[in-house]
């Protein structure tokens, strides 16, 4: 069985190797001179792995040996090369790959592919890469620092407890909000500056995955910023779409019977919105791909980020304190007033008590419907307090239409589910 274990590694890094070398093969047929390619590379993931399995089982040594043999043929090669400024990454793509068979006998499979998809990638977008480096600005290199600075310095440090009244504010809680709208805020500032306004309908979709209220309150700031708006419109109703979407997947995986009863309603409600996005949709070919980039200057503002979080730890102050002072009054109150900051809460906590049977499917329809009225109304008001006149006028229409079919879907509801006199 052993004897398998190892000829099943010896085929696998070879393969791994063999994906790196190929796209170094690929440039020689692009007239660029590399000094190994497709043969040399899974020799050298080979080489790796079997100094692995003679220094685990025979010599110790051997692994450092021929660690440091790849290094110095490398660096042979390097000085060869230098006069004709060729830089390092072949003799680094050497290294990671020989690094890559030592982690396939170390049974490191996962991270061994992964970092070979990696490597591979890299290296076939130079040209890209290359090209998005000499385009960028300076505020391009200070928005990658600002992002770095919010994500991966900040949140680490900040404490996982909650404090003030209520205990309502939790410093990790608030600041992965933040995260959610520079991760939306920066895609979109690039995607804007690489692609032009067409790709917003992309940041649409993409954020409607995470947060459609953050894409409506990014949206609305940048349609100040903007002289097309057609694409800022049908980006936040593609995210409007997705969270719809976002919901009948987590009902139906948490409950088949209450998705049955809200299908039909949310898949009109969606209905709607492709009818208004077909409206924008044809906008999207008469864009003009290059806007200047002074208009992306303050695309990416910590402001309007740290603004968006002060609103949410305030409702969520405010949610808590409700609770406090009146209890839990009901559930269809609850649901409204969480919804203005989490659908997602509501929806699943309504498709598990439902199946539990301690509510009826109806009572879980109705918070479901009521969190995403709130929330509906809560990311108009966004567009009302931050977004331009024609936004708020266009995206009235498309709320005006949600509410009253949530309104109506609602009233529904509460008249099937009235008891009956006979």
């Amino acid at each position: 069985m052993e004897n398998y274990d190892i000829l099943y590694k010896i085929l696998f890094s070879l393969v791994l190797g063999f994906l790196i070398g190929l796209e170094r093969e690929y440039k020689v047929k692009e007239k660029e001179e590399v000094f190994a390619g497709v043969r040399t590379f899974p020799l050298i993931s080979l080489l790796g792995l079997l100094s692995a399995f003679i220094s685990d089982k025979f010599w110790n040594e051997a692994l450092l040996i021929s660690f440091l043999a790849i290094i110095g043929f490398s660096l042979v090669n390097f000085f060869l090369e230098y006069t004709k400024d060729k830089g390092v990454t072949t003799e680094i793509s050497i290294l990671i790959t020989f690094l890559i068979g030592v982690l396939t006998y170390h049974n490191q499979y996962y991270t061994a592919l992964f970092i070979a998809l990696l490597t591979t990638l890299i290296l076939a977008l130079k040209k890209p890469l290359e090209n998005f480096a000499k385009s960028l600005y300076f505020q391009d290199v200070m928005t990658i620092l600002k992002f770095a600075f919010l994500t991966a310095v900040i949140y680490p440090i900040l404490p996982d407890k909650s404090y003030g009244p209520f205990d309502a504010f939790n410093p990790k809680e608030i600041w992965k909000v933040v995260i959610i709208i520079s991760i939306i805020d920066f895609i979109g500032y690039f995607l804007l500056r690489w692609k032009g306004t067409k790709s917003l309908v992309l940041v649409g979709f993409f954020g409607g995955l995470v947060s459609s209220t953050a894409v409506t309150y990014n949206f609305s700031i940048l349609s100040k910023k903007l002289d097309k708006k057609e694409m800022l419109i049908l980006g936040i109703i593609i995210a409007w779409i997705i969270m719809n979407l976002r919901i009948i997947i987590l009902v139906g995986i948490f409950n088949i019977n209450l998705l049955t009863l809200i299908l039909p309603g949310f898949l009109i409600i969606i209905a709607v919105q492709l009818a208004f996005a077909k409206k924008y949709y044809k906008y999207l070919n008469s864009q003009i791909e290059e806007e200047n980039a002074n208009q992306f200057q303050e695309a990416f503002s910590i402001l309007n980020i740290l603004q968006f979080a002060f609103i949410y730890a305030a409702i969520v102050f405010l949610i808590k304190a409700l609770k406090y002072y009146y209890g839990i009054i009901g559930m269809y109150f609850i649901s409204f007033i969480s919804g203005v900051i989490d659908v997602d809460t509501i929806t699943i906590s309504a498709s598990n008590i439902t199946k539990s049977g301690s509510v009826e499917l109806i009572f879980g329809a109705v918070m479901i419907l009521l969190a995403v009225l709130s929330n509906t109304i809560f990311k108009y008001i966004y567009v009302l307090i931050f977004a331009d006149n024609y936004l708020k006028r266009e995206m009235f229409k498309i709320t005006l239409f949600t509410v009253v079919l949530l309104i109506i879907f609602i009233l529904f509801s509460f008249i099937k589910s009235a008891p009956k006199f006979s």
